[in-house]
């Protein structure tokens, strides 16, 4: 694989097979016609218990910690950014993360992230499921085993929704409507959904009506669940477009001045990100390309993270805390490996997969570092976390039994493959 196709990857737009696919997995739970919250209103979530949830920002490519979470200002390996100092004494950031540092009181980071993964694919895919790819085993995104365990039956919109992220792996284990949903643009997030001008309400019911006859002939004539999966389908479809939780997806409700604050097209996803947990969805997943530096790692560093990320994932966590979500909202910002503290000859930083750093914030994580690597940031120098430690952790937060399984093949598979959560976050 190119090592930079995966790290530049647009949003892709929903197509009408992908809805489809939503519609005939959902349909039958939305029947149930149970009550859903209207956003920035006094029913913004239905139960107390019921609001946990996750945003997951990836930085494709893999991003350099040494740049970003663990700075080594004065090593050899360090490059030429300083360290700043944050507001958790003796937590320091690469410079460019000015509002981060602000907002450290909020962020755990794990600076001895450790994997043997250091191809994109595969790291990607050890990073989304827990597990590396093995053939014949279609291992389940966190995204989905969230989804499923934290959505509540009847929920209109889609349960997992991905912005901009690479491929999400899907697993046969769990149901359609738990699978990763992915978003295109902003400005039309679900296209088709709306009725044309030219169809008026009365027509349109003809249509149904008509649609209906053809529907209950074929189903006698031919007998199967086919025309059941459809009729849900269509259900699910109307129940998208007439639910007011559609306006979750409408940035322009917000303030200009808090969309200016959250930056860039990186940042409005991070907006829309919040505005769908407010909502309800239980996994947001938003990507942000750019990271696989080869070449030219710091030019091109210091740009995503300060015209990007720091922007971005910084006022979210501000915008979270003060709308009451960060206790409930778990943010996690990694990707699929780090950069080597060696620099190349083209003053770029390679593929590491050895020791590198995952931030989190909200669920009462924040304020701590855990792990540490050597002043180089070549070795481990206390508290390494394997991946499954990451995803126990990550499923204890937001209350999903870390050693309950699905089964794949008569195999049955423990979500974090049997690991104990990270105390130290706990």
């Amino acid at each position: 694989m190119h090592a930079c196709r995966e790290c530049s990857l647009p949003g892709v737009g929903v197509s009408r097979r992908t809805f489809l696919r939503f519609g005939l997995g959902a349909a039958a739970a939305s029947a149930a016609g149970v009550r859903v919250p209207l956003i920035f209103g006094q029913d913004t979530v239905a139960e107390s218990g019921a609001r946990k949830a996750v945003i997951l920002l990836w930085m494709s490519g893999g991003p350099s910690q040494l740049d970003t979470w663990d700075p080594k200002p004065g090593a050899r390996t360090g490059g030429p950014f300083k360290a700043v100092e944050t507001a958790v004494r003796g937590l320091q950031f690469s410079e460019h993360m000015e509002r981060l540092a602000a907002q450290a009181k909020h962020l755990a980071v794990l600076r001895a992230v450790t994997t043997k993964e250091a191809a994109h694919e595969r790291g990607t895919y050890l990073l989304h499921t827990g597990f590396s790819p093995i053939p014949g085993q279609d291992f389940a995104a966190m995204g989905t085993v969230v989804a499923a365990h934290l959505t509540r039956r009847g929920f209109p919109l889609p349960s997992f929704v991905a912005v901009s992220a690479p491929a999400v792996p899907q697993s046969s284990a769990f149901a359609e409507e738990h699978q990763p949903f992915t978003l295109g643009s902003l400005h039309d997030p679900i296209p088709n959904l709306r009725r044309s001008r030219e169809v008026s309400s009365e027509r349109q019911a003809e249509r149904e009506k008509l649609l209906d006859a053809q529907n209950e002939s074929i189903e006698e004539s031919r007998g199967g669940r086919e025309i059941g999966r459809v009729k849900a389908a269509m259900q699910k479809a109307e129940d998208l477009m007439t639910t007011p939780l559609m306006k979750a997806f409408d940035l322009r409700e917000e303030p200009e001045s808090l969309r200016q604050e959250y930056g860039g097209a990186f940042g409005q996803n991070c907006l829309l990100g919040r505005r769908l947990v407010e909502a309800g969805v239980k996994f947001v997943e938003i990507g942000l390309g750019g990271w696989d530096t080869h070449s030219n790692n710091f030019a091109q560093v210091e740009k995503l993270v300060r015209t990007q990320l720091d922007p971005g994932l910084g006022t979210l966590i501000r915008d979270l805390d003060q709308r009451g979500l960060l206790s409930d909202t778990l943010v996690l910002c990694m990707g699929e490996f780090g950069r080597t503290p060696e620099i190349n000859g083209g003053n770029g930083r390679d593929h590491w997969c050895k020791c590198f750093s995952v931030a989190l914030a909200g669920c009462g994580v924040g304020g701590r570092v855990v792990g540490a690597t050597d002043k180089t940031g070549m070795e481990i120098a206390g508290r390494p976390v394997s991946i499954p430690e990451l995803f126990a952790t990550v499923y204890r937060l937001i209350g999903v039994p870390e050693n309950d399984h699905y089964v794949i093949n008569a195999r049955k598979v423990k979500y974090s493959y049997g690991a104990k959560p990270v105390r130290e976050l706990l």
